[in-house]
């Protein structure tokens, strides 16, 4: 009897020490070092921005006060927690501010910009109309460039995440097609083309230049799209 106990108890140790290494092989936490957004399984969004405070615009008090702000009358409108502020710091001028939406639509609306996060279908009836050029995405490498948005529209079974070209964006699931104006930074990760970034704003702008500035709201043109958005569209089991 003791026998068989010992072994019924080594047999269940054994259980509990493979559970915990399936635990420490699970995906460690991305940890953005530039300004980027990540959507996240449940749909929210994670924003971090990473940039300087070296010009005369805001000092940090000024600039804390004022985003705190914009969240608290954002929230009372739409709900508490709608956008929250996770992490801000200042060191040695360097600004590191992560604030998390309850999801895509809240980090559209609170920032004034387009943003889409969903099903492809979902974009082409919010208007999104698959302009760009594509390039096929596998294991984080460009495998086919120049792909008509033909090629793309086929695969109604995946989602799609559209944004400005402002960030490094990763989405939840395995970049499979992205816009021909980004590049891959791994399986899940897209970077805007070189020849996409924005030009860059003077002074610091947190969390986002229509926070501050409203943006104009006319219908999307092709042009607007393939010059200052991208498309992720990904694989998500």
């Amino acid at each position: 009897m003791r026998a068989g106990k010992v072994a019924k108890l080594s047999v269940v140790a054994w259980c509990v020490l493979m559970l915990n290494a399936c635990g420490t092989l699970e995906e460690k936490a991305w940890e953005p070092g530039e300004t980027s957004l990540q959507v996240l399984d449940d749909g929210t969004v994670t924003e971090t921005i990473i940039d300087r405070l070296d010009q005369g615009y805001y000092n940090s008090s000024e600039l804390e006060n004022m985003i705190n702000s914009t969240v608290n009358e954002y929230n009372q409108i739409h709900g508490a927690d709608a956008v929250k502020i996770e992490e801000w710091t200042i060191e040695n001028n360097q600004v590191t501010l992560t604030m998390i939406y309850r999801s895509g639509k809240d980090y559209g609306d609170y920032n004034n910009v387009r943003f889409y996060s969903g099903s492809m279908l979902g974009a082409e009836m919010d208007g999104y109309l698959f302009y760009n050029q594509f390039q096929k995405v596998e294991k984080g490498e460009v495998t086919e460039s120049n792909l008509s948005n033909e090629e793309a529209l086929k695969h109604k079974e995946y989602q799609v995440l559209v944004t400005d070209a402002s960030h490094v964006v990763r989405v939840p699931g395995d970049v499979v097609y992205i816009s021909a104006n980004a590049s891959p930074m791994g399986e899940k990760e897209v970077k805007p083309a070189e020849e996409t970034i924005k030009v860059e704003q003077e002074g610091l702008v947190l969390p986002s230049s229509a926070v501050y500035v409203e943006e104009d709201h006319s219908p999307v043109t092709a042009k607007d799209l393939e010059k200052n958005y991208i498309y992720v569209i990904y694989d998500y089991e």
